[in-house]
This record gives C-alpha cells, structure tokens and sequence, in this order.
C-alpha cells in the first residue's frame, strides 16, 4: 500500500519516510514516530492499518542520520543494537526530522503524530515543537522528564501499569502535572510494547486493540473536524 518518500530537514539533511495513502480522500495526515527498532515492517503495518482507516500516514527514517535505511530485528538481543545505535543521533536533529514530516503533513490539511515507546518520547516533544493537531504517545518512558513544555495540542498517552520502563512515581508526576488536554489510558496488569505483535512476550492483544481504537477516534475527532 505504501511506498519511500524523500523529507527535507530545515538543516538540509534529507531522509527517507515511508507514506501509505487511503483509498479516497484522507481525514488527515498522521506522522507516524518508529519504535527503537526503526522504520520496521511492523511500524510499516500500523501506517497501512491507518490508511486502510482512512488517513494519510508518514514514518520518517529517523535513523537515517547515522545509515540510511537501518532497522533492527524485533528480537532482545538486537533490541541491545538498536538502543546504542540510537545513542549516536542527536535528540535536535531528530526533533527537526520530526519537523520535516511535520512540513509534508500539514501541507494538505490536519496533521497528527503518532509514536510508540522512544517515539512516544518524540511524539510528546513534536507537541510541544510543532503546531500538530492531535498527538497521540504509547509508553514514552522519558515523557515526565518533560513537563516543562507547553503543548500545542490535545495529547492522549497509553501504558500498561506493569511497565518497567514506566515507574509509579513518573506515571503519578504526568497525571497530576495539571497538563490541559490530556487524557491517559491505563492497562491494568499490562507491560511495555503491548502493541507490538512481533514482540510475542509483551504483546497483548486485548490491550493492542482497544488503545488502537481508542486513538483512531481521538485522530478522527480532532483531524476530520
């Protein structure tokens, strides 16, 4: 369904994204924020699960500034590479790729931005750079490192109470840091990466697929309007 794209970041760079269209007309554009792993076929099915719902998706390459077209294996020992690999980008220039998908969404309408794990992170602080309409963060563990910025737009976040990565105190220090617009869903008895289904010991479907339904309305609600 989907094909490569090329963005262009403010500071010159260029990357790769990956850009599934719907059929007709889109309700909206979603920047879709890989996982550790990259732009994996995994993240490639959620955005072709999104246009099948009818919007326009774009997953930018954000590995791409270290070695184009890198992704890892959804195993725990390439999950090891991937997390030092990723320690080689810096956080700016990957927040100005999220700008440049930014820029190829909002041109033709509503843009939202999407992230699981790492880019729950980056979904969080694209609502906070960008002018996004809609933002939507599964289990960024980083997240309560960043309270002190103002979000541009409505945030709904997903974790599990289970998660690791995810301690008590920072999920209470987000619920109770008086943010407007922000509404959090917990999965009792649920961990981290509940959603993806490559990952056979942390996926849990019930969970997976009443966070996804959850969010295709809050992008339909706030994208179609």
């Amino acid at each position: 369904m989907g094909s490569m794209i090329e963005l262009a970041a403010a500071d010159g760079h260029r990357l790769q994204a990956y850009q599934a269209a719907p059929a007709g007309d889109a309700k909206g554009t979603i920047v879709l924020i890989q996982e550790v792993f990259g732009v994996t076929p995994h993240l490639t099915a959620i955005a072709d699960d999104y246009a099948v719902e009818g919007f326009r998706v774009i997953a930018p390459a954000l590995f791409d500034r270290v070695a184009k077209g890198t992704h890892f294996l959804p195993t725990e020992e390439e999950r090891q590479k991937a997390a030092a690999f990723y320690k080689q980008l810096k956080w700016d220039e990957t927040i100005l790729d999220v700008g440049a998908a930014f820029a190829a969404a909002s041109a033709t309408g509503k843009a939202g931005i999407l992230g699981f794990c790492l880019g729950g992170d980056i979904a969080w602080a694209g609502a906070g750079r960008y002018q996004f309409d809609a933002a939507v963060c599964y289990y960024g563990g980083r997240i309560a490192d960043m309270l002190d910025q103002t979000n541009n737009c409505p945030v709904m976040m997903h974790h599990g109470t289970d998660d690791p990565w995810l301690p008590h105190e920072n999920l209470q220090k987000i619920a109770t840091s008086g943010k407007p617009d922000l509404t959090i869903h917990d999965y009792e008895g649920v961990g981290h990466a509940f959603n993806n289904d490559t990952l056979a010991h942390r996926y849990v479907p019930g969970a997976a697929a009443l966070a996804r339904d959850r969010s295709v309305k809050f992008f339909e609600d706030l994208l179609s309007a």
